[in-house]
């Protein structure tokens, strides 16, 4: 009968092969890693770090391009320009809201992870 396939190992092959093995086996690490199947957490840390920044400066962006704004409508007195300040004024404090709401879920997660708060501030006193 004819198999298609590999050759079979030779006993010094599989030897070789089942230290090989042997040694993948005693690193925790890695056989942690295989055993979920999970990808290194360092680029989604990386993209989630990158992702607030982005949102902390589309706001800082935003606040400084309304004060632009008013300061030339003062100047200016042009209807358009009023309305370009309530346009940029408005997905500013739409990203604040997003930067306020997700300290808070980050300040709850602390809690309940038992780990320090930014302030020790009891919420039902507020």
């Amino acid at each position: 009968m004819f198999t298609v396939g590999a050759p079979s190992l030779t006993p010094q092959e599989l030897r070789s092969l089942a230290e090989i093995e042997q040694g993948l086996n005693e690193d925790e690490g890695l056989a942690r890693r295989l055993s979920t199947m999970r990808v290194s957490s360092r680029p989604a840390t990386w993209a989630r770090r990158a992702r607030r920044r982005a949102l902390a400066l589309w706001v800082t962006l935003g606040a400084v391009v309304t004060l632009t704004l008013l300061g030339l409508d003062i100047v200016l007195r042009q209807s358009y320009l009023t309305w370009a300040i309530a346009g940029v004024w408005l997905l500013t404090v739409a990203g604040l809201v997003g930067l306020v709401v997700r300290a808070c879920r980050r300040w709850e997660a602390a809690e309940r992870a038992g780990r320090k708060t930014p302030w020790p501030i009891d919420p039902t006193q507020v």
